[in-house]
């Protein structure tokens, strides 16, 4: 059952950390020895924000900017939105797509363990990648059944989400929404 993978199970260990003073340059130099699209970005020993390919590419190259101009710290998406490492993995999808993000930094406790990818996820549940992406906002474009996730009305967790009009309900709020 999907609703017992927990995100420990499943995201990569140990992401990479740059400083904030780095440059986009560097940073992008050090993603192509490490093989990673992201980094964790470090001011005074604290991650304060990520970076990814993406970041580099729209925000200094599709600019004119030089690379070598540009410090992490410029650039990064702070705060960082993060995961708890015992959360669900269907938690951690939605949290991707109402945040509009394909990585997420993993904490247990105040500590960073890992970071997990629209990859990883798809990996383990390749129906989760339809969460990630918003595939299923088709907004009164009918019902869809069966996702796992958290209910937008009451908070809870269901394995049988209904998904209507842009939002997640589990079985009692969605009866309760349409008999409005």
């Amino acid at each position: 059952m999907m609703g017992m993978i927990r995100v420990s199970e499943v995201m990569s260990r140990n992401p990479i950390r740059a400083k904030a003073t780095m440059t986009a340059e560097e940073g992008a130099m050090l993603m192509k020895t490490k093989g990673i699209s992201s980094l964790l970005i470090e001011q005074d020993g604290e991650v304060v924000g990520i970076v990814t390919e993406r970041d580099i590419v729209t925000k200094v190259a599709a600019n004119g900017i030089a690379a070598g101009e540009r410090k992490l710290s410029e650039i990064m998406s702070t705060p960082l939105i993060h995961v708890e490492a015992d959360s669900p993995l269907e938690t951690a999808a939605e949290l991707m797509w109402k945040k509009r993000i394909r990585r997420l930094p993993v904490v247990a406790g105040d500590k960073i363990v890992g970071i997990l990818t629209e990859n990883d996820i798809v990996r383990i549940s390749p129906g989760l990648i339809e969460i990630t992406r918003g595939i299923l906002t088709n907004t009164g474009q009918g019902i869809v059944k069966g996702i796992h996730g958290i209910c937008d009305s009451c908070n809870e967790f269901s394995d049988n989400l209904i998904y209507t009009a842009g939002k997640y309900y589990c079985e009692r709020c969605f009866s309760e929404v349409s008999r409005m």
